[in-house]
């Protein structure tokens, strides 16, 4: 594995570092993004606007606060698939996203509407589920690479020592609880994406613990597309899209990849892999 700190991009532009900081994440991670969002980048004593359709023209139909949550997701449309963002320059990246900005229709304490959606992030409903089993995963801190990366709100944003590059750490996909060590107590199994500043998007399966022991996150791989995550007997199996040996790292993933993980001795260990080669498909 190597460090954050190598994993400095060969020549740097600094625009990339605000892109990625300024998207919302399921602009490409899931087709379906999750339950619930959460506000996201607006200003103090601002709202975020609702309209009736996904125009900045269109009517206001109502307001939500900056700091809301329990705002459901009822489906987005355009912003850039995945492939644009793994691809594309950043000048296209901007060009696209002016000329198809993302929209998402959310419903907000019995108001549905659409929101411009640079301005959600993925959130949660009950905060009261989400520490039901003793600790809160979006509040916690990793191993990544043997570094300790600290969450607030699902989200990280940590400096490079001794260079101007960011790593952004977020949780992409929605924590799932069990028991995965036998000691009666239910851990959270989760899947984690980390920005270094260069084009790389690296992806880790994480856990949680009920009593804070830090685990190491296991590195999944480079712009891959995760598509489902679950736990039967105490195993974790993670389904994911990535790219076969030889493959460019331009090339949309196509090799379905089946991972299942057991928690022993505090580390994530591969019991078993499962390879198909699926044909491309579009995002």
């Amino acid at each position: 594995m190597i460090s954050n700190s190598e994993r400095l991009f060969k020549v740097f532009h600094p625009v990339v570092l605000l892109l990625l900081a300024s998207f919302s994440l399921p602009l490409y991670a899931e087709a379906d993004g999750p339950d619930y969002w959460r506000v996201r980048d607006v200003e103090k004593n601002d709202v975020l606007n609702m309209r009736s359709s996904a125009d900045f023209s269109s009517e206001k139909t109502g307001e939500i606060p900056r700091d809301a949550q329990c705002i459901r997701n009822m489906g987005c449309t355009g912003g850039l698939t995945f492939h644009e963002f793994t691809t594309l320059s950043d000048y296209d990246k901007q060009r696209i996203l002016k000329q198809r900005p993302r929209w998402c229709r959310v419903r907000y304490k019995g108001t549905t509407a659409w929101v411009a959606g640079r301005y959600l992030r993925e959130g949660r409903c009950n905060q009261k589920d989400m520490i039901i089993h003793g600790m809160d995963p979006y509040n916690h801190s990793y191993l990544v690479e043997k570094e300790k990366t600290v969450l607030a709100d699902g989200h990280a944003r940590e400096k490079i020592s001794g260079t101007t590059a960011i790593i952004i750490t977020e949780i992409i996909h929605r924590p799932v609880f069990a028991d995965l060590n036998a000691d009666n107590t239910k851990e959270a199994a989760l899947i984690l994406m980390q920005h270094t500043g260069g084009s790389g998007t690296f992806f880790y399966l994480a856990v949680a613990t009920d009593s804070g022991e830090l685990i190491e996150s296991y590195f999944l791989g480079d712009r891959i597309r995760v598509e489902a995550m679950k736990i039967f007997n105490n195993q974790i199996t993670v389904e994911y899209l990535d790219r076969a040996k030889n493959d460019p790292m331009s090339d949309r993933p196509a090799k379905r990849t089946i991972k299942k993980f057991k928690l022993a001795d505090k580390h994530l260990v591969e019991t078993s892999e499962i390879n198909v080669l699926n044909q491309p498909q579009s995002y």
